[in-house]
């Protein structure tokens, strides 16, 4: 997270949180129980131990902020009733805020609408004949109960296209009890999202609806390739500048392996897998935006 009204500063957040506790399990011959729910099945088996233990080493690694496993929870596309949803958003804030202990930061994780549907439509931002308000009401519930259980922020990721955009935006703006949020987008390149929208179009948007940064305190990037990093951020920089404001600028990216859908697994070959290389292009990416500004 980089703070634009002192943009010398950096917190670092955890990252790969489901890889690591993917591993975690491996490691005693075990998966997640229900791969729809991905780590958030932790959650529904009652796995607090292995929760607390992810959060525990990313603190010892340095993280400043703690991501909840709570971004498969959802209201619909799921064989979970809403109450025991409830119960497990719920745990997904207290066991991190547990490991906390107030030293870190609590981000509340919540997936976009294409996590809900399982068909890798994140990737493609392809939602059929949805509508602005059947996506308000999804990520409406979702944020109600995550924000009842008082994290430091919540943060609405992966959002793959510029109706989601509009959508979360008029959801935050309806909220009597606005907390801290950040919104991380989606993208294909360093030019658009994945459903082809300019990252300038939903930057506009966002702004459009959110000018005196009242709801969408924090924007960025996640689970895009690290290549396109610096120009994506380059382009939020000169958003803020030229339309003079400031949020959080968040970025997250991921090594930019395909996901083959149908075989729920990486497709080997493609990507950055080398954590020397890997470092490099965020640092790289970081000195881009402090030589923008």
């Amino acid at each position: 997270l980089i703070p634009t009204s002192h943009i010398i500063g950096f917190s670092s957040t955890d990252g790969g949180v489901s890889t690591f506790l993917e591993h975690v399990l491996a490691a005693s011959g075990k998966v997640f129980s229900h791969r729809s729910l991905w780590s958030s099945s932790l959650l529904l088996d009652g796995n607090n131990e292995d929760v607390q233990n992810m959060h525990r080493a990313f603190q010892k690694a340095g993280a400043d902020i703690l991501s909840t496993v709570t971004y498969q929870c959802h209201f619909a596309g799921t064989e979970v009733d809403d109450e025991r949803m409830t119960q497990m958003l719920r745990d997904g804030v207290s066991w991190a805020k547990e490991e906390a202990g107030g030293t870190s930061f609590v981000a509340a994780s919540s997936g976009c609408y294409g996590s809900a549907l399982a068909d890798g439509s994140e990737y493609t931002g392809d939602y059929g004949g949805v509508t602005r308000e059947q996506l308000m009401d999804f990520h409406r519930r979702k944020f109600k109960v995550l924000s009842e259980e008082s994290p430091d922020a919540i943060a609405i990721e992966t959002i793959p296209n510029l109706l989601e955009c509009r959508a979360v935006v008029a959801m935050l703006k309806q909220q009597e009890n606005p907390i801290a949020c950040w919104m991380s987008l989606a993208c294909q390149d360093g030019d658009r999202l994945n459903d082809g929208s300019t990252f300038e179009d939903a930057l506009d948007a966002i702004h459009e609806l959110d000018p005196n940064v009242n709801y969408v305190h924090g924007i960025g990037i996640n689970c895009c390739d690290t290549l396109h990093v610096s120009p994506l951020l380059k382009r939020i920089v000169h958003h803020m500048f030229h339309q003079k404001y400031r949020r959080v600028i968040v970025v997250y990216p991921n090594s930019g392996e395909q996901w083959d859908a149908e075989q729920s697994t990486w497709k080997e070959g493609t990507g950055c897998t080398s954590p020397e290389e890997f470092a490099n292009r965020i640092m790289n990416a970081m000195s881009l935006v402090r030589a923008t500004w």
